[in-house]
């Protein structure tokens, strides 16, 4: 069933806040780490695979006896994302280097690839959508990308606008037509002190609605589940996917097939 979470605003490292210890999401965690000029964490990707994304902020972050990588940004309203790709068996550690806020995700990897510093002109960026259903979405980790389990990217909304419409899933394996993936889903609001969004995730079982406000996870272990922002305000949201199998293919609800 869909969980809402909500990362407190104080500082400091919320190592796997969602996972499957509090969720029935199975394949994915979620991480988030809040911190000031000079803070730091030594880490080990042990059996996982995971993505770092830089939010606001400086961040450096340097792998045991090989490179060091630099992620910085102003914000994820101003500038294209940033974010570090580490496989596993992978020690490494990361420094603040003025405040900032960075998100992970993880999962457990049955291949082994190599680091990928993902840089803003490395990430597609495209439309989609009409009418009050407009969006930009960028893909960091796509489907061709050398990892393991996760798919992820940001999307933000047109002002007031909706996404995941027509509303679709992917919780079944019955390729070419659908895949089994779960998701997650972290929002942003702006202006944070008047935004927020709703979303509704729901099949033939379940149907709950979520209000949404500024550092937000939603997960979605299946079902339908669009979203909206209120008039006059943007929403931004980080997305993961993984399952069992790597390619991805969504479903749309057959009463919405003329939206597409």
């Amino acid at each position: 069933m869909a969980l809402r979470f909500s990362i407190p605003k104080r500082e400091g490292f919320y190592k796997k806040f969602v996972s499957s210890d509090n969720s029935d999401i199975k394949f994915i965690s979620f991480s988030f780490f809040r911190g000031n000029s000079g803070q730091s964490i030594v880490e080990n990707t042990a059996r996982e695979e995971w993505l770092w994304v830089i939010l606001s902020g400086k961040i450096s972050i340097q792998i045991k006896g090989g490179e060091s990588f630099i992620l910085e940004r102003k914000s994820v309203f101003v500038d294209r994302p940033v974010s570090l790709y580490l496989p596993p068996e992978t020690e490494y550690s990361i420094k603040i280097e003025v405040l900032s806020e960075v998100l992970a995700v993880s999962a457990v990897a049955d291949r082994k690839f190599s680091p990928v510093l993902i840089s803003g002109r490395d990430v597609k960026v495209q439309r989609a959508g009409k009418l009050n259903y407009q969006r930009t979405i960028f893909n960091i980790v796509p489907q061709d990308f050398p990892a393991s389990k996760i798919i992820a990217g940001e999307t933000i909304h047109d002002k007031g606008h909706w996404s995941c419409f027509p509303p679709h899933k992917h919780d079944v394996d019955m390729m070419p037509y659908e895949s089994e993936h779960e998701e997650i889903y972290f929002f942003k609001c702006e202006p944070e002190s008047t935004g927020f969004g709703m979303m509704r995730v729901y099949d033939e079982k379940n149907d709950v609605a979520f209000p949404i406000l500024t550092n937000d996870v939603i997960t979605i272990p299946g079902g339908y589940h669009p979203v909206a922002v209120i008039p006059e305000h943007t929403l931004y949201y980080f997305w993961v996917l993984a399952g069992r199998k790597r390619p991805f293919q969504r479903h749309t609800h057959p009463d919405y097939l003329q939206y597409e």
